[in-house]
């Protein structure tokens, strides 16, 4: 509020304060619309801005003199323009990903200075003005329109902003709720999605979160230090080396045994640990699908006091929530890594029973599968396909195209590993169910262009997939074509899929290159026709 400030007299004139006041606003029109957030909503401020450059002109030629009342809406106008040109300046400078998770407080402080602007203009003293009937009407009906103004955020900025918010509320969402936020926000603010790009955008939030707690502005940074932990399960926002050394760091603080569950943490009815505990009237937690079967029933008394409840009041118990669920994630922590010595030296119903549950674990959640990794599982499981037992070697084979579906640095793990392609070919050799899952996993692999060039070079790896894609197991078959396809890249895998008598791709770069050479016309009339006989030839053979 600046209403009671006034004027120092001394200062000037106030034709001069209104040339100020008019330059500011030509600068707001210009810069307003180089904003990286709230384009809509600033370019509106601007065009009422702009509506108000002919009056304060015409107050000019008027030369009004000063007074009081004059004065302090001058001063009002001077200052929410100067606030409107800062708040332009931030909303062009500062890092985009902070802008846009702050755009509703963004979009406040455009309404505030809006309407404060208007209110200055309803204080002017009009009547005693020597300015025309038109203008002084244009400028009442200006203020009022700018008084019932409503700045809202944009729909694609509130979504993401509502996903922020459930994803901190849930707080045990996975790395891919995380990636696909960062992706729409990135879209959101016009930046790339390439991972170098996130990772620079994400460190420069921080940057700006830092410099928040430098302000001391409390609430703001307990609010953004949230939204830092749920951006930093994205996979462009930590590097693989700074996923290991946090997660070992917390890993190291949980001891090596897992820990019961609380009292609190069981339900009464059902004598299990909670996933969605309520709070009912009485104060007392339940699961929440199980009262709600209690109540539907017919019973409206509590399970353990047997007072009446109202039965439409269920409130979410977060806090004992977010305690289960810390309890569960320290227990698996402590699972995954207590699983390694079992599988290296166990007997074989002993390693099957630990794969069958670090299945389960890796089915369960994406996070999981990220734990498993870095507690540099794969190894392991790539030696496990060497066992005798074939449920062994199959239960590996399943973890392992589990967690190269997970991402490219999964897939490049495997790849790393001494040997690993040659023993997961090895499988392609073996039994109907074991050939399936090997294929399958190779084909998962060959996704990441750099395992791509691993799996052509192991010696018979083409010929078995050859045979497989005539396979009468349709999925079977099906995934060997598929991986055929993506290892076609390479002119040497082409040659050798032509040697096992498979001329698919063969044909397609022949006909690829005549068609480039025929373009340049380096290959004459007769050199066209002896390619389209060869290419005749090679599609005979193929049928």
């Amino acid at each position: 509020m600046v209403l009671g400030v006034i004027v120092d007299p001394g200062l000037g004139p106030a034709a001069e304060f209104l040339s100020q006041i008019v330059q500011a606003i030509i600068d707001i029109v210009i810069t307003s619309k180089n904003v990286f957030i709230e384009k809509e909503s600033f370019a509106e401020l601007a065009n009422y801005l702009e509506q108000i450059v002919p009056f304060l002109k015409e107050m000019m030629r008027k030369d009004i003199s000063n007074s009081d009342g004059l004065n302090n809406v001058i001063t009002i106008l001077n200052h929410e323009v100067k606030v409107a040109k800062q708040l332009i300046e931030e909303c062009s400078k500062r890092n985009k990903v902070y802008l846009l998770v702050n755009c509703r407080s963004i979009a406040k402080r455009i309404e505030d200075t809006t309407k404060e602007i208007s209110r200055a203009l309803s204080l002017l003293p009009l009547s005693s003005l020597d300015i025309s009937a038109g203008i002084i009407e244009e400028i009442s009906q200006l203020s009022d329109l700018m008084q019932t103004a409503e700045f809202k955020t944009a729909l694609a900025e509130e979504e993401i902003l509502e996903k922020i918010e459930s994803g901190i509320q849930e707080r045990n969402v996975d790395r891919s709720y995380a990636n696909n936020l960062l992706f729409s926000i990135a879209q959101a603010v016009g930046i790339s999605t390439e991972q170098s790009v996130l990772k620079k955008e994400f460190e420069e939030f921080k940057m700006e979160i830092e410099n928040a707690q430098l302000r001391k502005d409390q609430a703001e940074a307990i609010q953004m230090d949230q939204i830092i932990a749920l951006l930093e399960r994205a996979d462009a926002t930590s590097s693989p080396n700074e996923k290991e050394i946090k997660y070992f760091n917390k890993r190291n603080s949980l001891g090596t045994q897992p820990l019961e569950p609380l009292q609190s943490f069981i339900c009464p009815i059902t004598r299990e640990v909670m996933v969605d505990p309520v709070e009912t009237s009485s104060g007392h937690t339940f699961e929440r699908s199980s009262i709600e079967k209690w109540f539907a029933d017919g019973n409206n008394l509590c399970p353990l006091t047997m007072i009446p409840l109202d039965t439409s009041i269920l409130r979410p118990n977060k806090t004992l929530r977010q305690s289960i669920e810390e309890w569960k994630d320290r227990n698996t922590m402590i699972t995954i890594a207590s699983m390694k010595p079992k599988l290296l030296v166990g007997e074989d119903e002993e390693v099957l029973h630990c794969l069958g549950q670090l299945q389960d674990l890796c089915e369960e959640r994406d996070i999981h599968r990220e734990w498993v990794i870095l507690e540099n599982y794969i190894p392991i499981l790539i030696e496990l396909l060497g066992a005798k037992s074939r449920d062994i070697r199959n239960h590996a084979l399943v973890i392992l195209c589990i967690l190269a579906k997970d991402s490219d640095y999964a897939k490049e793990r495997v790849a790393n590993v001494e040997n690993a392609i040659e023993s997961i070919v090895r499988s392609l050799g073996r039994r109907i169910a074991e050939r399936k899952l090997a294929v399958a996993l190779l084909l998962e692999l060959s996704k990441s262009e750099i395992v791509q060039d691993c799996i052509g070079k192991v010696q018979g790896c083409i010929l078995l997939l050859v045979t497989m894609s005539s396979s009468d197991e349709s999925q079977a078959a099906k995934d060997a074509r598929e991986l055929l396809e993506n290892l076609s890249f390479s002119n040497q895998n082409v040659i050798q899929m032509a040697k096992a008598n498979y001329f698919k791709h063969l044909l397609q770069h022949l006909s690829s290159d005549m068609m480039i050479l025929k373009k340049k016309k380096k290959w004459n009339e007769k050199e066209v026709f002896l390619g389209k006989y060869i290419l005749q030839l090679a599609m005979k053979v193929e049928e």
